[in-house]
């Protein structure tokens, strides 16, 4: 009895010191655990204006300034200049103020007017412009009203301040656009005044442009790129798809002409980026990441741009692009050694600019009237939607580990200037002054104002003022300056073709001939016989690249059909073996197919009835606008640059599109997580719920009957009835549960 006694002692005392040790390992886990996420937090904490700076490098030689922040601007995504410099910066108030998009789409975002009104380069007077918007996207100043688009939508509306008081009191719809459906992030964005005075957007097929006051528009120039849009000196886009990856796409030739794409028109391994933070929060997931945690390729390119300023000459017509996963700016230079351009990075294995600052995100850069280099800093914790940072998936796991979701509600404007740059600025006050007063400054050594002033003389169109744009462009001697005059009169509707061709002759520079040819597209379109007579003369005696180059492109786009097949299968015989002209014979080639496909896609709908017809028609441009990044234009799925992992998995062949069209409508919907057939993907599906039973019903219908794909077409009550059921649904599927 003594001994059970003892036994029964000894097993309290080791029950009590069981307890007591495992009372203090859960505390010391508990401890660890929240001084592990201490740790982590205290690496992504705000910082001031002043300290972030700190963490920012730039070119030697040079210094960023603060122009705006916090409270002044909040949530800040674009940024542009009226006619008189004003500032005028868009916010999205409401774009993930936690990881699951709470309240996104409330209408409380806003467009702040600010003004610097000492010329020392700090904004020092603000007002808010308009308020109540739902997360506006895209805006550009007209004369003294500014156009806003915001999400959700493509009307585009007209906002004046009547009374100078800073506070917008006047709206009217300037262009009809419709309901825009889907995520927010592959919507449309810059609405930007190009050289040829057209009006471009991203992720649209129309372009816009004023005559005699009037709104028109037609499908010429679209470039389904994403967030972000530039020109150069010459018109051509500085734009890329961050869907799939991409920097920099289309700046070979005009978009109006082809969306050409050429080998090696970016240098090997572009797409690399070597940002200096450490904080792993790539969409892309771990095959993103080095083993120092910093992302390894382009993710989130956005906010393109071309530097076009006096200040830095020496970066001037280089290429920009922002990439916020990675906290840099890479800068890109031309080179047209090859004869066509290539984008190489002057910092080879670094970057323009980057920070080890967690919340440095820039969005937009431009080039200001001052002649500075502007970033726009969204500075916050997370940068990517909501349908990629969902319960589960890898983006949420390091937003939550973090505590990113934490830092919100702030933003910068900086300028990047030379080193100790003082310097004030007064800007022009060109809404006060006459047309004819405005001629002078077609010539500045600065882009943005040349294209400022290029616009509100067209805006006023006084055709008057065609005698002295004339006068002016018989004195320049500078090249750009009569490129600006020359455009400004085809704004104005006052220029014929016979005064644009004047300019192929051999003393004329070879970019004023081009843009010459340019200009006289509409009558090479009317079979003008004048306009026709020099394109003989180009077949049979020039040997000038540029000049063929776009002789070949005008004549494809706008030459009569006759005409344009004889002018065309001569050209291509005689140039066959040029190594440049050959990359544009062979764009044409590929865009020949193209057509004959789609011909042919359109053909093979030909008797399953017009319903079937017309919802193929209708899937195929929703899946080219928005699935094809992922899941490519053949429905293989797309390889994911440097690994042997692919974007998505292929929709050719797969049982989830081809079999019960309810589970197929569930992962539209919601979206899919997780391994696929043993096979991992960078990130989940997008949900795609934020698009009405018509379109699912449309897209879903396209891929269960394209590349070799056979099943019965899906119809609006099918999505609504799959919708209803799951409605409570907020999360991706799983494959495992799809198959329960």
């Amino acid at each position: 009895m003594k001994r059970n006694l003892m036994n029964f002692n000894d097993k309290i005392i080791i029950k009590k010191t069981f307890e007591f040790t495992r009372t203090h390992l859960l505390l010391l886990i508990i401890f660890s655990f929240y001084g592990n996420a201490a740790d982590k937090y205290a690496s992504v904490k705000a910082l001031s204006p002043e300290e972030s700076l700190k963490t920012i490098q730039v070119p030697e030689g040079y210094e960023l300034q603060v122009v705006a922040s916090e409270p002044m601007i909040q949530e800040p995504v674009d940024c542009v200049w009226d006619a008189n410099g004003n500032l005028y910066v868009i916010e999205m108030s409401t774009y993930m103020q936690d990881a699951d998009a709470t309240g996104q789409f409330d209408r409380t975002s806003r467009v702040m007017k600010l003004s610097d009104t000492d010329g020392d380069g700090k904004m020092d007077k603000s007002s808010v412009f308009i308020d109540g918007l739902l997360l506006p996207r895209m805006i550009l100043p007209l004369d003294d009203r500014i156009l806003i688009c915001e999400t959700n939508t493509l009307d585009i509306y007209a906002y004046r301040d009547t009374n100078n008081d800073g506070k917008a009191d006047e709206k009217k719809i300037w262009y009809k656009g419709g309901p825009k459906q889907g995520n927010l992030e592959h919507q449309s964005s810059g609405l930007i005044w190009n050289l040829d005075n057209w009006i471009y957007i991203t992720k649209g097929a129309k372009r816009f442009k004023i005559v005699d006051g009037e709104v028109i528009t037609d499908e010429r120039g679209s470039v389904n790129t994403q967030w972000g849009l530039g020109c150069d000196d010459d018109g051509h886009f500085s734009s890329g798809f961050s869907g799939r990856e991409e920097s920099f796409q289309y700046f070979q030739v005009p978009t109006k002409y082809t969306r050409a794409k050429f080998p090696d028109e970016l240098e090997k391994d572009f797409n690399e980026v070597w940002p200096i933070d450490n904080i792993p929060d790539s969409q892309g997931g771990l095959a993103r990441i080095r083993k120092d945690n910093t992302l390894n390729h382009m993710t989130a390119a956005c906010g393109h741009a071309v530097y076009r300023g006096e200040l830095m000459p020496e970066f001037y017509g280089n290429y920009l692009i922002c990439e916020p996963v990675g906290r840099l700016v890479r800068m890109a230079k031309i080179d047209t050694s090859e004869g066509y351009r290539q984008l190489k990075n002057p910092y080879p294995k670094s970057e323009f600019i980057r920070a080890t600052d967690a919340n440095f995100r820039p969005v937009n850069l431009k080039t200001g009237p001052d002649g500075a280099l502007y970033i726009v800093d969204m500075y916050r914790g997370i940068i990517q939607e909501g349908n990629w940072t969902a319960k589960g998936s890898y983006l949420r796991g390091v937003i939550d580990e973090y505590g990113l979701a934490k830092n919100k509600k702030m933003g910068r404007i900086y300028r990047l200037v030379p080193k100790n740059h003082q310097e004030k600025f007064s800007h022009p006050q060109f809404l006060e002054m006459s047309s004819k007063e405005l001629i002078p400054y077609l010539g500045h050594k600065n882009g943005s104002i040349r294209s400022t002033v290029r616009k509100l003389i067209v805006l006023r169109n006084e055709k008057t003022l065609h005698t002295d744009l004339r006068q002016a462009l018989n004195r320049s001697e500078n090249t750009q300056e009569k490129i600006e005059l020359l455009w400004t009169l085809d704004g104005l509707g006052v220029i014929g073709p016979s005064f644009s061709l004047k300019f192929l002759k051999n003393k004329s520079g070879l970019r004023l001939a081009t843009h010459g040819l340019q200009l006289a597209d509409p009558s090479l379109a009317n079979a003008n016989k004048g306009t026709l007579k020099v394109y003989e003369g180009i077949l049979k005696n020039e040997t000038r690249r540029e000049i063929l180059i776009q002789a070949y492109w005008s004549m494809i786009s706008f030459g009569p059909e006759t005409i344009a097949k004889n002018f065309l299968g001569e050209f291509e015989e005689k140039h066959a073996l040029d190594p440049v002209l050959s990359l544009h014979i062979a764009q044409k080639a590929r865009d020949d197919e193209a057509k004959r496909k789609y011909q042919e896609f359109r053909d093979a709908l030909k008797g399953k009835g017009p319903l079937f017809e017309k919802t193929m028609q209708a899937g195929e441009k929703h899946y080219k606008s928005l699935c094809f990044a992922c899941h490519g234009l053949d429905g293989a799925g797309v390889q994911m640059a440097g690994t042997d992992m692919m974007l998505a998995a292929p929709l050719k062949g797969s049982k989830r599109v081809l079999g019960a069209p309810d589970k197929l409508v569930r992962i539209a919907l919601h979206g899919l997580t997780g391994p696929i057939e043993g096979k991992t993907y960078p990130g989940a599906m997008e949900a795609l719920k934020g698009h009405d039973n018509k379109y699912l019903a449309e897209v879903l219908t396209y891929i269960r009957n394209s590349w070799g794909n056979s099943s019965r077409m899906l119809t609006d009550n099918d999505v609504r009835q799959v919708r209803k059921k799951y409605r409570k649904r907020k999360t991706p599927w799983t494959i495992e549960e799809l198959e329960k």
